[in-house]
Formats: structure tokens, sequence, C-alpha cells
């Protein structure tokens, strides 16, 4: 698969983030769901730990949907692939480009919401 941006590498092992606020290594073996959800239906909630930018949001968040989440997104990017793995816990990310968020959901087998 190989798709990556600057602290996030999505290959065919799994996903990987490696960046000051958030550091994940999730194998594809670990994961149980993964959706594709669009921007408008996505409700982000309020940051725990981390930052929310006019660039991108980063950190620990909590929402009604998930409870407490990890977020790694473009703010400017209104796709977000949703994944659960490790026994509930919830990553939500997208890449660089519309577009690209959803070439990586295709490969990882999301399912569009």
């Amino acid at each position: 698969m190989g798709l990556s941006k600057k602290d996030l590498t999505v290959d065919d092992h799994g996903i990987i983030i490696d960046h000051s606020l958030v550091s994940l290594n999730i194998p594809f073996s670990e994961i149980e769901d993964a959706i594709l959800v669009d921007g408008a239906s996505f409700n982000l909630g309020h940051v725990v730990s981390g930052e929310k930018t006019d660039r991108r949001y980063i950190g620990k968040y909590v929402n009604s949907a998930f409870g407490i989440y990890t977020m790694y997104s473009y703010a400017d990017v209104d796709r977000y692939i949703v994944v659960t793995y490790g026994g509930g816990k919830t990553l939500v990310f997208n890449m660089p480009t519309a577009s690209a968020t959803e070439a990586t959901a295709q490969k990882m087998g999301a399912v569009s919401e």
C-alpha cells in the first residue's frame, strides 16, 4: 500500500503514527472495523489533549459516538477513516486529500458510511 503523510504511514502491515502527540502502531490483524465517513456527518467533539488548529486535529478527543478517541487528521479534508481496534479503541484519521483518504480506505477494505 505504502500511502503516507509526514508522521503517518499506512502500508501492507498496518497503520503507524509517529508524532510527539500521538504514537500508534496498529497491525491490520488488530483492526476490528474500518469505516469511511463524510465530514458532514462526523462530530469531532472536543480536545482532551493535543491540538486543534486551522491545519490539523491531533491528539485525544472526546465525542458522544466514541467517547475518548485518537484523532490524526488534516482539518481541510472532509473525509475520515474511523478504525476500531484493540478491543474497542478508536482511531480517526485522514490523508492530505479526500481522494487519497478514499484510496487508503479502499485499500484497507473500509466500508463507506
